[in-house]
């Protein structure tokens, strides 16, 4: 059985230099959001593929996942005129 190819992986493994990053400028990363009551667990259902590249984007980044997906959140609502994640929770 042939296995798939990873090419960040092969990149890691081959001593490749690390890519770089991106150019254009980026917001400021979200304070971490403590679990609390005010905090609600959401289950996203998404392809394979879009899964690994958060991860993949999680690990360049020397980020969690969640922040990623978060930042990604914020960005929605703040196009949608909600003020971003702190328009919307009050911060």
């Amino acid at each position: 059985m042939a296995s798939k190819r990873n090419a960040a992986l092969e990149a890691l493994g081959a001593g490749a230099p690390p890519v770089p990053a991106p150019v254009a400028v980026e917001p400021e990363p979200l304070p971490p959001v403590k679990p609390s009551k005010a905090v609600a667990k959401v289950m996203v259902y998404m392809p394979s593929k879009v899964a690994r590249k958060f991860k993949e984007i999680a690990f360049i980044e020397d980020r969690k996942a969640n922040d990623i997906y978060l930042e990604a959140l914020d960005l929605y609502l703040t196009k949608q005129g909600h003020g971003g994640l702190g328009g919307v929770t009050g911060r």
